[in-house]
Parts: structure tokens; sequence; C-alpha cells
């Protein structure tokens, strides 16, 4: 068995090829091809003899060839196929297919295996599809691309006459008329079927299929795609506005017209191949500069381990310049201090696993002994025989001296280089005895990076740490001398400030911001580019604690006030604000049995229709009443709620109450749409989309009366579990909103690749949106996307008439906000609900 040649990563023939290959032979007849096309459902039919392709028959071959005379339907398909064909091996590439269909005008290619046997078919639409096209069919319409003037035939005409006219006009499909209006559509597949059936004498409008699915010409190609698809259909007849058929479009004319783009794309490629051998040329020039300026010494040799080149590090460091090692073995270089077996073992691994590395003592042209670091690779050429060797080696002299300076190492952090906690509190022991004895005053910092564990979880532990080592970097930077930064493990950072005055508070406000500012600045690793802030609780010696572990508590108990307000911020210690801390922790014990306790209510917000003025639906909003506090805002508690792992079991209440209260409402006589909301967590746990379906079915709700709505980070944190959800929801009905979009992680991605329904505008946009032509023009933009991509927009927190009036010229379809209705207990939201319906 042969085997397949060695490829790389790209994208294959055999990949995207159709491996059920219908073949026949040459001495098949036309009539029997006409019945396997038929039968198989496809286009082409290729010729094989002895398993090998010699020719291709399609289905406007069979068409031309029945048209001729029909009497050549026993004739053998040797004697009108398409031949010779071209073939190409199921292990090239898609991009090497695209430079054979248009290099040679074709649309088909055999796909063979490294034999020559025939393995499978590929067309042109195959290697179109397998390149992202929803970009090129966004921005065209059915109205560019259509056929304006298709054939329009009686219905009494045959259809064998009707495939004249076709064959004659290149068309593909033709509509039918009888008294005036349109009533079928014939297409070259339709064709196929007739001549099999050998009803090519009966009439049109017998035969024709009946037109009962059309598109309006206005529609987005990426749209009118999905229907193609969802309908399983081939041609389409368009309609105006007016209901009036105005053309016919085929999927072949979708395809055949990003097909262009394409082949203009693929030019582009092949200019870019040669610009790119160009940079290679100049990448080549690049290394050698490279290897001339390295600060270590370089040495090539050949197979033969002849050196052949030496840098001007390599001088620096032996002493001996290019002139008089060019030739020479390496052995040149010898100390005497290694053992023959040494070398033996060295070139034996070199040999076997391609490189080696490791330290060695070698002598300079003075004689003078010395350690380097030494890692050599053997270069191999095409059939893997080893042509060159390079190595790189390192002056070790000075690491060998400074022992001191390797015993310090147990003092610093390892990834970071940084202070670790040992000298960290060292240092701080020290600043406090001096602060103490001089009467001066310290502040410790404790610094968290907010949200690290998403960062690993989406970019791996290696990107990670490279962040961690680049924000302990940006600290030092800004640190004065006598002060510490330290990384104790995972994401923390600590800092000591020395010689802090009374006054100075506003100093090290400003010091803290600058921090806070060089830490959010992005952050670019291997073309991948992260943001990230950080969170800062600063405590003082002596007005906090007089200790080292007290003074670090206190910081510690700042920090997480600081990310209780937002993160990306500092706080300074105070006994109010542990006091504070201390009642989240009560309230968190709280939130534990306010379930049991039947403490959470639903109040419903209504969302009104901008083109009727009428409501359309409503968002059911979760309230705690607390039996001491009152009612507690969802902002304080859902936190807190996720934090304690509590957020599936107040989920779960907030569906089954929705459920149950639309179920009351329906008893009442009155049908209410309610929206719910569901977070990242509830995605995470995996069991949402059961929880819904159950609660509908107990309550006998239909499913489309519930939406639900979901935040961006739901898309961050679980991507595909959030994608499996909302598609399952969709499959039954139930609209998905993706709830205040700008406010986090907005991706165009996210809308484009979520199958989504309704898109809601955060309430930060819509603010300002009287004074402020930016927010104008983001909210604008956002509802025209929203509106190519087949969405509903809904802007909430609308609270005055200009709001209102302007984003009723910019065609948004809901509101929902102070201006319209507040969230209202169920029997007040049914009697608003009752007097917009009736008033005019």
């Amino acid at each position: 068995m042969s085997r397949p040649p060695q490829v790389n990563n790209r994208l294959l023939v055999r990949h995207i090829a159709q491996p059920n290959l219908i073949n026949c032979q040459p001495d098949t007849q036309a009539d029997q091809l006409v019945q396997l096309m038929d039968e198989k459902k496809i286009g082409s039919i290729v010729v094989c003899e002895q398993h090998r392709p010699i020719g291709i028959v399609t289905r406007h071959d069979l068409i031309n060839r029945w048209l001729e005379h029909e009497a050549t339907a026993t004739t053998a398909v040797r004697h009108f196929m398409s031949s010779p064909v071209i073939t190409i091996s199921e292990w090239a590439s898609v991009d090497d297919a695209g430079q054979t269909f248009l290099s040679h005008k074709i649309r088909h290619l055999v796909v063979t295996k490294t034999s020559g046997e025939a393995c499978g078919i590929i067309s042109e639409t195959d290697v179109v599809n397998s390149h992202s096209i929803e970009h090129d069919l966004f921005m065209r319409s059915v109205d560019e691309i259509a056929n304006h003037s298709p054939i329009i035939l009686d219905g009494e005409t045959s259809v064998l006459a009707a495939l004249t006219i076709l064959n004659e006009s290149n068309d593909s499909a033709l509509l039918v008329r009888q008294h005036n209006d349109i009533k079928g559509i014939l297409t070259e597949r339709d064709a196929i079927k007739l001549l099999a059936q050998n009803r090519q004498h009966d009439i049109l409008i017998d035969t024709c299929n009946p037109l009962r699915l059309t598109i309006e010409e206005d529609l987005s190609l990426y749209n009118a795609r999905q229907v193609f698809n969802q309908h399983r259909v081939q041609h389409l007849a368009i309609t105006n506005h007016g209901g009036e058929i105005t053309g016919v479009i085929s999927y072949s004319d979708i395809l055949k017209t990003v097909e262009n783009d394409h082949i203009d794309r693929l030019r582009e490629l092949l200019s870019e191949r040669d610009r790119a051998l160009e940079k290679s040329q100049h990448n080549l020039k690049l290394a050698d500069k490279v290897i001339e300026a390295s600060m270590e010494a370089i040495v090539i040799c050949d197979r033969h381990a002849r050196i052949v080149r030496v840098n001007p590090s390599f001088t620096e460091i032996t002493g001996y310049t290019s002139a008089e090692v060019l030739g020479q073995n390496p052995n040149i270089l010898s100390s005497g201090r290694h053992r023959p077996d040494f070398y033996i073992d060295m070139w034996q691994h070199l040999t076997e696993q391609g490189s080696w590395q490791g330290e060695i003592w070698n002598r300079r042209k003075d004689g003078s002994v010395y350690p380097e670091w030494l890692s050599i690779t053997a270069i191999k050429d095409e059939e893997g025989e080893i042509s060159q060797y390079a190595s790189i080696f390192t002056d070790l002299t000075e690491v060998k001296k400074s022992e001191a300076r390797i015993k310090r190492l147990a003092y610093f952090d390892e990834l970071t280089r940084l202070p670790n906690r040992k000298l960290f509190n060292d240092r701080l022991q020290l600043s406090l005895g001096y602060a103490k004895e001089h009467g001066h005053r310290v502040a410790v910092a404790y610094i968290d990076v907010d949200f690290f564990q998403q960062i690993n979880d989406l970019h791996g532990h290696e990107i990670g740490d490279k962040v961690l080592k680049e924000i302990g970097r940006r600290i030092d930077q800004q640190l004065d001398d006598g002060d510490t930064v330290a990384r104790f493990g995972g994401d923390e950072f600590n800092l000591i400030l020395t010689d802090v005055d009374d006054d100075d508070s506003p100093q090290i406000s400003e010091f803290l911001n600058r921090i806070l500012s060089s830490v959010s600045q992005p952050m670019l690793f291997d073309d991948t580019e992260i943001k990230t802030t950080v969170s800062i609780g600063v405590s003082f010696f002596p007005t906090d604690a007089d200790k080292a572990e007290a003074l670090l508590k206190c910081a510690d108990s700042a920090v997480h006030l600081a990310k209780d307000f937002g993160r990306n911020s500092f706080r300074f210690f105070s006994s109010e604000q542990h006091r504070m801390i201390q009642s989240r922790y009560q309230m968190g014990s709280d939130l534990q049995v306010a379930i049991d306790n039947q403490e959470f209510q639903l109040y419903y917000q209504p969302k009104v229709s901008l083109k009727t003025g009428k409501p359309t639906s409503c968002e059911a909003l979760l309230r705690w009443l607390h039996p001491q506090l009152g009612f507690i805002s969802p902002e304080e508690f859902i936190p807190l709620a996720e934090d304690l792992d509590l957020i599936n079991r107040i989920g779960h209440y907030v569906i089954e109450e929705a459920c149950r209260q639309m179920a009351d409402w329906s008893l009442q006589g009155d049908t209410v749409n309610v929206a719910i909301n569901v977070s990242a967590k509830q995605f995470q746990q995996g069991d949402i989309v059961e929880q819904i379906f159950a609660a509908l079915q107990q309550h006998q709700i239909p499913p489309q009366q519930l939406s639900v709505e979901l935040t961006e980070t739901s898309f961050l944190h679980c991507p595909e579990e959030t994608k499996r959800a909302i598609n399952e929801l969709r499959s039954q009905g139930i609209q998905v909103a993706i709830d205040d979009f700008g406010t986090g992680y907005s991706s165009l991605s996210y809308i484009r690749n979520m199958a989504l329904d309704i898109l809601k505008i955060d309430r930060s946009f819509l603010i300002n949106l009287e004074e402020s032509e930016v927010d104008r023009a983001i909210v604008s933009s956002i509802i025209e996307m929203s509106h190519v991509l087949g969405l509903q927009v809904v802007a909430e927190g609308i609270e005055n008439e200009t709001q209102l009036n302007i984003l009723k010229g910019m065609n948004c379809d809901q509101l929902q906000g102070f201006l319209l209705a507040r969230p209202m207990p169920p029997e007040d939201f049914r009697n608003w609900y009752h007097h917009q319906m009736n008033s005019r």
C-alpha cells in the first residue's frame, strides 16, 4: 500500500470532495444515464474504464443529446462525453484545485488516489463553499444578480419544445404561464426526471412544479441562500414589493457571483505568492544580518563537520578570526577537560535526536579555558539527510563567577523574577522598623488581577504566564528607589511604599492611577491581544495596623472592596469598609435561605413597538424582598449569587415563576409574551434547556410565548454550550436575545455565528443620545447591522421623548424604559396591559 505524500495543515481536496462517485462504463447508453441521474439526483456522471476516469457527462449534455434526436437515446456515452477529463490528486490543496479550475476554465475535477484510481469528484462550487463567503453574500441583494427577463412559456407548450427554447437561451429554468398568471417553474433537473419518465411530449402545465415559494428582490443573498438550503430547491421566483413576479434566481447564480469574487481573490493570492517570494529573499538577507549582529557566537558547519561560517561574536569569545577557522573542525577549540566518551555521546545524541545542548568547556586562542552553553542543531535536506550543523554558544564565565547571585534567586519569583514572599516579608520588616524609629508611614498595597482565570481558560497557561510577567514588569517600572513589588504566587502582587508622609494621599492616588493605566494597556503575545485590569487595596502603617501580617490583611480587605466597586480601581482600607465587607458576607448567608423562604418576586416591564405604540411583550425582572432590609437590587445580590453558586437555583425559580404567571394570565384570557434573563453560569450548568422545556410543558405554555435574554459573557465563558443551547431553544420556537449589547466583550462573530432573533442595545449608549453624535452614530450602526442580520432591535432604558423620537427615526423596532412604564407586579402589569391594548 503506497503511503500518502507528506502534507501540512492546509485544507486538502480529500476534505471537501464528494466521495460517492457515480460513474459508468463507456458503452452505457444515453437513456440509461438519464435514469441514473434521476435516481441519484446528481448533475454529472464520470465515465471510467478499468477504474480510471476517461470522460464526464453532465445534465446539460444529456438534454442537448435528446433534443438533437430522440433516437440517439441509445447512443453510447463514449460518443458524446467530454474528454479527456481533468483530474486532481486527493492530496492536493484546495488552493491548488482553485488554480486548476481557473487555468482550465472548467467546473468539475475528478479526484484520484495516488494510484490514479478515481475516488470522488469536486466542483468549483465545493471550492468556493470551503471558503468563508458570508461577507460577500451580506453585501449583495437578490435584485443585483437575478434574471429579470426569464423565459415564460404558455402552459400548453410541450416539454420537448420548452427544453429546445431553454437550451437555446442557456438558461437553467423557465416559468410557466396560464391565463396570464405564472403558475409554475421548470428546471433542467425537472427535465431529466421527465425524460426518465418518457414524458417529454406532455404539456408544461401538467409537468411543471407549482410556484408555492418566492422571495423578495431586495432580500440579501445571505438570507436568500438560507431559503435555498432550508427548502432544498435550486430555483426561486422573485417578487417586488407589490408581490409581482419579476424574475428568477438560481442557487448557482449566487455561487457564480461568489465564484467570480473567489477568482479575483485567487489571482490576488498568486500575486501575493510572488510578493512572498520576494519577502522570503529579503528575510534571508535579514537573517544574515541577525547572525552578524547576534551577541551569541554562531558556527555553521557542513555535513562533514567542517566550519563554513562564523559570526563576529565567535571571534570576540574565542579570539579566532573567520579566516583562521574556515575549513577546520570545531575540535580546534577542545579544552582537553572532557573524556572522549563525552564527545561520542554528544555526536550520537545529535545524530539520533537532531539536536544537542549542554555545558561544555573550550579553549580560547590565547590558551585560556572557559565554560560555554552550547546548542547544536542538525539541519536536514529534503531527502532527510543531514546537510549542515548550526551551533550557538554563550560564554558562561560570568555566570560561574556569580554563585552569590545564583543563591539570591531563592528570594525571587521564578516566573516574574520579582521578589517572592520571603524577600517581601524581610523588606517589610525592615521598612516597618525604620519607619517606627523615624516616625514615618509605610503603605502596603495588595494587587489582584481581574478575571485572570478567564485569560487562562481562553488562551492557555502559557499566555497567562506571559501576562503575569508583563504586569509585573509594568508595575516595577512605576516604582521609586526603595519601593518593592513582589509576587507571592497566582495572580497576586504586593507593594511596599516607604517613607510615606501624612499628606501624601494625593500623590499615592496619582501613583496608583498610573499603575491602573499602565496595566490596562493592551498586551500582544504571538498575535494575540490581551487586555486586563487590576484591583488594588492599600493599608497604612501605623494608622491601620502596626504589624506586617495585619497590614497585609487590611490591604486584602481593601482589595475586595475595590472588586465590589467594579474592579479596575483602588481603595484605601477603613474600618467602615471592613464592616461593609462583613455585611456582604451576611447578605450571602441570607441569600442561602431566601429561596426557601419565598423572598423572591418577579416584576414585569413592558416592551412597546415603535410602529404601533402597543406592547409586544414584557421582561421578567427579579426582586428580593429581604425581611429586614426591604427590596435589594439585583445588581447587589446577583453577582453574590454567582460567587456562591446559587445562581442556578435562583434561575430555576425565575423560569418556573415566569411560566406559572403566563399560565395564570392565559386562564384570565390574556396571552402575554415574556422574556427571562439567563446568566452564563446557567449555560455552564448544562441543563438550562431541559429546565425551560420542562417548565413550558408543565404549565402548558406554547414555546413561542417565551424568549430568553442572555448577556455577552455567555459567549465568552461557554461559547459551545451557549451555541448548542440557543439552537435547541430556537428549534422549538423560543426566541433568543443578546442583552446589554456593547457593554462587555462585544464581537460581530458572536451575533453572526450564533443564531439569534433579538438584539438589545444597552442604555449606556442612549443616555447621551441627544448630545453625542458619536453615540447616535453607534446606535444607528447597531440598528442597521442588526436589520441586515435579520434581528429585531430593542432599545432599553428610554427615559424621555427626545430619545424616543431619535430612535424612531433610526427605525428601531421596540422600546423599553421608564418613559413607557416601570417594572410592575403581575396584577399592576395586567391592568396596564389592558389599558394600553384598548387605547387608541
